[in-house]
């Protein structure tokens, strides 16, 4: 029985010099435990997509649209940033997400209101977060139904001897138009943004993997990698690496983008030479990006370690499942460093709400300068590196 203990004590022991030994371990036993509750918890605080950009089409220019207007724009949820002269102004808004939701009331808005008729507010929202259309229709609502009773109050004031149930229904009523996720479904709203996040996390732990496996070699190797090319300059590394991981993603890039959403049903409404165009610098960006995180792998294993961290943290910065404007301008200034959140935005924006490249201009060229800045870091690092 003492032998037994004994033994028990022997492993107990040693298996905590395995586990001190293993960066790897530690971090998924200690270090991701607190820092996913405070990360995560800081970008979902609040609780609610408040502040949601809309734009307003006033057709009735009336005291009573300009005060439902304003009651909108005071209520927590949505803030109007603008209107819009028409509707083509107003969806141009929308495609360069300078909007979220549209409010359009229609000419002879005031003019129901004013014969006993029901008057209806139009609601055109973009549907590729269902968060931001809660609370667009929270705000909406909210403000159709203490305008609606304070109307009624108002006609049974000016009535004699007549029942509210003689006065009518709600006088003000609102229809929704979603844009985009006409289905409204969970996964038509945040697959395609995944589908983008996809390709640049399997970029990552491919060029992780090999980055982590030549310093393996070289470590064998009296500190060089007998399969790199000798006598070549960083330069000559670093791009003809990319050329290489950027055919090898072509394929997989395709299948992804456009045949998934093809096969399950998800909007593809961006045109093919849009989408193709666009992604030439979101790989490039995504690419030279992981070349400047390998950097920091030691070994194969520990890329896991990145590929499990970086994530579900990437899906949150990017504003797939949290509207970006909600976070303090900290994880905002952190998303913007990451290919995979300007990806995602240029693509859910043309092919879910169908805006063209030239509307989604402010992701593509944001790509274009993350990609020359990882490349830059890129160089400085594998000039650095040992040959």
């Amino acid at each position: 029985m003492r032998n037994r203990v004994s033994d028990i004590l022997k492993v107990w022991c040693n298996e905590f010099k395995v586990v001190r030994a293993d960066a790897g371990v530690l971090i998924f036993l200690f270090l991701l435990p607190f820092a996913y509750p405070i990360v995560y918890s800081a970008i979902y605080n609040p609780e609610v997509a408040r502040d949601v950009p809309i734009v307003v089409v006033d057709d009735s220019r009336s005291g009573l649209t300009r005060e439902y207007a304003r009651q909108l724009d005071a209520t927590q949820w949505v803030e109007a940033v603008g209107s819009a002269a028409n509707m083509e102004e107003a969806r141009r808004a929308m495609a360069k997400k300078a909007c979220y939701a549209v409010v359009r009331f229609e000419r002879d808005f005031s003019q129901k209101v004013g014969r006993g008729e029901v008057a209806t507010v139009e609601v055109y929202c973009d549907m590729s977060l269902l968060l931001r259309y809660k609370s667009v229709l929270v705000a909406v609502t909210s403000v159709a139904s203490e305008m609606g009773q304070s109307i009624q109050v108002e006609r049974i004031a000016h009535l004699d001897n007549v029942c509210i149930e003689q006065v009518g229904g709600e006088p003000i009523t609102f229809t929704l138009v979603p844009i985009g996720n006409v289905s409204q479904g969970l996964a038509t709203a945040v697959m395609p943004g995944v589908l983008v996040l996809i390709l640049q996390q399997c970029l990552l732990l491919a060029i992780c993997f090999l980055g982590a496996t030549s310093r393996e070699r070289a470590r064998v190797n009296g500190g060089v990698d007998p399969m790199e090319v000798a006598g070549v300059g960083a330069v000559a590394r670093v791009v003809g690496k990319s050329l290489c991981y950027f055919v090898l993603i072509i394929l997989p890039g395709i299948f992804v983008i456009h045949y998934v959403p093809m096969i399950f049903d998800f909007p593809l409404n961006g045109t093919v030479l849009d989408l193709v165009v666009f992604f030439a610098p979101y790989f490039l960006a995504v690419i030279f990006f992981a070349m400047v995180v390998q950097r920091a792998v030691p070994d194969r294993e520990s890329t896991f370690v990145v590929f499990v961290f970086t994530s579900v943290a990437f899906v949150f910065l990017s504003g797939v499942s949290w509207p970006r404007y909600a976070m303090n301008e900290f994880w905002q200034l952190v998303g913007d460093c990451i290919p995979s959140t300007w990806g995602i935005n240029g693509v859910v924006g043309m092919n879910t709400a169908g805006a063209t490249l030239q509307q989604q201009s402010e992701p593509y060229i944001a790509l274009w300068m993350l990609a020359m800045v990882y490349f830059g870091i890129a160089l400085v690092l594998e000039k650095r590196k040992p040959h």
